[in-house]
């Protein structure tokens, strides 16, 4: 014959014959718990919200003629399909990059800031921007706000103000990489539509090309402003007050929780026969 499956009251009354395995083994995984705090170092988030940089400042608006048709021209970026600057994704991959952190490395109060974090426990002398890097893969985390464009960067540290300051010091250091790229671009482009609009005859062709060229003269000159150029912060970088960890109510609830079935587990197994 096979054995009938356990009831709900056949298994509430073998949870109270095991009530003093389960308190004694949640007290003692408590204890546990207790030591894992203890030992534990605090670490406070800190975060800050960016949003894209205004699209037509950046050039993201699409060059049009006189019957309202685009030019196709190679060198040319259109709005994308969300009317947002693709800077600024380009922005939000960047500060996970090498480019960004072979930057950072140069700077003695970063490296002395991340190595109090053991998460990255190296010493400094030997770190290389593919390592730190890939700390910044692990450690930064960006979050996507409801539907909106805005994101969330946040990066956990031991120091409330490190935390904070190293999220200012990532958003400027991309920022200002995205700008230097788009005024060499720019200027390149300048060099190359003077030389084009000297060669030109054709009245239209010369029309298009001066209207591309003020563009990217207005491009040119927007980089050269003192302004966040991809991402703009619209919640500037700060810490909790309070450590997100170690979180010691989630902890002593985990350690009771499993300990209980432990000891539910170690008297069933005891008197199963």
């Amino acid at each position: 014959m096979y054995a009938q499956d356990q009831t709900l009251g056949e298994l509430l009354s073998d949870v109270w014959a095991a009530k003093w395995y389960v308190g004694v083994y949640a007290v003692l995984f408590c204890v546990i718990a207790f030591f894992v705090v203890l030992l534990s170092t605090p670490l406070y988030r800190g975060s800050m919200i960016v949003a894209p940089a205004d699209g037509y400042a950046l050039g993201d608006y699409a060059s049009t003629v006189s019957d309202g048709e685009s030019l196709n021209l190679p060198f040319w970026r259109p709005r994308d399909q969300e009317g947002i600057s693709t800077d600024f994704y380009r922005f939000v991959y960047t500060i996970k990059g090498s480019a960004v952190a072979s930057i950072l490395l140069k700077d003695e109060s970063v490296l002395s800031g991340i190595a109090r974090d053991k998460d990255f426990s190296k010493k400094s002398d030997k770190w290389t921007a593919e390592e730190l890097a890939d700390y910044l893969d692990k450690k930064i985390k960006i979050e996507h706000l409801g539907t909106t464009p805005l994101r969330r960067i946040s990066y956990k540290h031991p120091s409330p103000e490190f935390a904070a300051t190293f999220l200012r010091k990532i958003h400027l250091v991309a920022d200002q990489l995205i700008r230097r790229d788009r005024r060499r671009q720019s200027q390149s482009r300048i060099e190359y539509l003077q030389d084009t609009l000297q060669k030109t005859v054709n009245p239209d062709h010369r029309k298009g090309i001066a209207n591309l060229l003020m563009q990217q003269e207005h491009i040119q000159m927007l980089a050269n402003l003192d302004e966040p150029y991809a991402a703009i912060v619209v919640e500037p970088a700060t810490s909790m007050p309070k450590p997100v960890w170690p979180d010691k109510l989630l902890l002593f609830a985990a350690f009771a929780l499993v300990g209980g079935f432990i000891g539910f587990i170690v008297r069933k197994s005891r008197y199963a026969r």
